[in-house]
């Protein structure tokens, strides 16, 4: 028998280590089932979704379109770069865990989190696996049909050698990681601020300005540019598009590669030390 401390008052018990990796990867394929399904529920809401993301996609297509039919090269960047940009950007919303956070909130103001402490099941993992399956769903339904669709029409680049995907793909994983944990802390805010509905608002905002969501940071002044070399956000999934499109060399790379690894070590001690604090200060709301 081993007994696992979860707070100052709360104890659980579990048969074995090997148990509980068995209990949390089914715990895990279950829950990314149940949302994955669950979002194909409402057919109502689909079709106003996947027609809201098309004319969103039209819209910014046609400011491009409009942009560079007056100057075919902006910084050096062309439409097609433009295109494959917007289209990339928009399939790796697939790794956004911004879903993450709203969990977390929801169960600390709603009280819930108070029996999360006492169940056998990791809390984090529990999240991360109902994210997953609610981000695979909408990239399912609206994501991957209308960006396709774009690409279809205008083409798309393709990196020039199996490294560059290689290396692609580990900056989008490590975006990921990223992404969650980030997520995660902000959704653990509540535990001091109350409520996270004004945080919600100005995450928006600065991941929208310095993750290039819709305007690449390239474009941006100076003073900006250097601003989100200091924040996560531009390490979720603009170094990764950047390098796909050949604007970073595989040698500027390694260090893009290296300061992720830099920041999910932050994100990964920062979240550890205020789960901590967090168990001492719970205070309860609701049922």
């Amino acid at each position: 028998m081993c007994r696992v401390k979860v707070g100052p008052k709360y104890e659980l018990s579990s048969k074995s280590p090997q148990g509980e990796k068995r209990v949390s990867g089914a715990l895990f394929f279950t829950l990314f089932k149940l949302s994955f399904i669950k979002a194909f529920q409402y057919r109502g809401y689909i079709l106003i979704t996947l027609f809201s993301s098309i004319i969103g996609v039209f819209v910014r297509v046609s400011l491009w379109t409009a942009l560079f039919r007056a100057n075919p090269v902006v910084r050096n960047t062309t439409f097609h770069d433009m295109i494959t940009y917007m289209a990339l950007t928009g399939l790796l919303l697939l790794f956004n865990m911004s879903g993450a956070g709203d969990r977390i909130a929801h169960r600390i103001l709603q009280g819930s989190i108070s029996t999360d402490l006492i169940r056998p099941y990791n809390l984090k993992l529990y999240i991360f696996s109902q994210t997953t399956g609610d981000n695979l769903a909408h990239f399912l339904l609206f994501v991957l049909p209308v960006y396709t669709g774009v690409l279809i029409l205008f083409g798309m680049q393709t990196p020039p050698t199996l490294l560059h995907v290689l290396v692609f793909i580990v900056a989008v994983v490590n975006g990921a990681i990223i992404s969650f944990y980030y997520y995660y802390i902000l959704g653990m805010l509540p535990f001091w601020l109350e409520s996270n509905w004004y945080i919600r608002f100005v995450d928006y905002a600065m991941f929208t300005l310095f993750a290039g969501a819709f305007v690449p940071i390239w474009f941006y002044p100076d003073f900006l540019v250097k601003i989100s070399y200091y924040l996560p956000f531009r390490y979720i999934t603009y170094e990764a598009v950047t390098f796909y499109l050949g604007r970073t060399g595989l040698p500027e790379m390694a260090g893009v590669l290296l300061r992720q690894l830099v920041w999910i070590g932050i994100l990964l001690g920062l979240e550890a030390v205020l789960w901590r604090a967090a168990q001492k200060k719970l205070t309860v709301y609701g049922g």
